[in-house]
């Protein structure tokens, strides 16, 4: 029966292991004072225009580190931008960031510019944070909700305006586009495969007793 448990541990690890590193392309738009923490509209609904469109940008996701980037050459209103220290926010639920100390915590409810940017995030979605930087202008708190979609490519949904830095309200999405960039569950073949070879390990197990 313990070799029976342990291979059935051995399965479940190999197959809800997460995908390695992937880098892929995007968009980066950036939003014209949409609104602050949970107030921002959900911006896959059509109807807000971005005052920035950049194709060019790159990125990577490491889903087993629980960290991201994007970057590009592109100038963004005649200044170079960076990002660096993404990390992502995994689970259903209402959370705050700090943006002085970085810390995050429950959802406040409280929508003005006060320093704590809300956001939440929905059953088939994940959040990316990541330091934003314009010109000598460091450690912009920049928040996205994205949908993850079915192929694993990620697509912002939800993105609390920025409230440190030199554009307060503003809000810069980052749609990351390659497939299987985030895989967090195993796939339905997947857990049918192991179902299967959990009932014949189990079946054999019984026969010598």
């Amino acid at each position: 029966m313990k070799k029976v448990l342990l291979t059935a541990a051995c399965l479940l690890v190999a197959t809800t292991s997460y995908a390695a590193p992937v880098t892929t392309g995007g968009v980066f738009n950036m939003y014209s004072q949409m609104g602050l923490d949970t107030s921002a509209p959900d911006i896959t609904a059509g109807v807000y225009f971005p005052i920035n469109v950049d194709t060019v940008m790159t990125g990577w996701v490491d889903q087993e580190a629980g960290t991201w980037n994007v970057s590009s050459t592109q100038i963004f209103f005649g200044l170079p931008w960076t990002a660096s220290n993404g990390i992502l926010v995994e689970g259903a639920g209402s959370y705050s960031l700090d943006t002085v100390t970085g810390a995050i915590g429950a959802g406040t409810g409280v929508v003005a510019p006060d320093g704590v940017m809300n956001f939440d995030i929905a059953a088939g979605q994940v959040a990316g944070i990541i330091d934003f930087a314009y010109g000598t202008t460091t450690g912009i708190k920049v928040i996205n909700v994205w949908n993850v979609n079915a192929d694993g490519s990620l697509t912002a949904s939800r993105v609390p305006g920025m409230e440190n830095g030199p554009f307060p309200g503003f809000n810069a999405a980052f749609n990351l586009t390659a497939a299987d960039l985030y895989n967090p569950v195993p796939e339905p073949a997947s857990m049918l495969l192991i179902g299967s070879g959990l009932a014949g390990l189990l079946g054999v197990s019984r026969r010598r007793k």
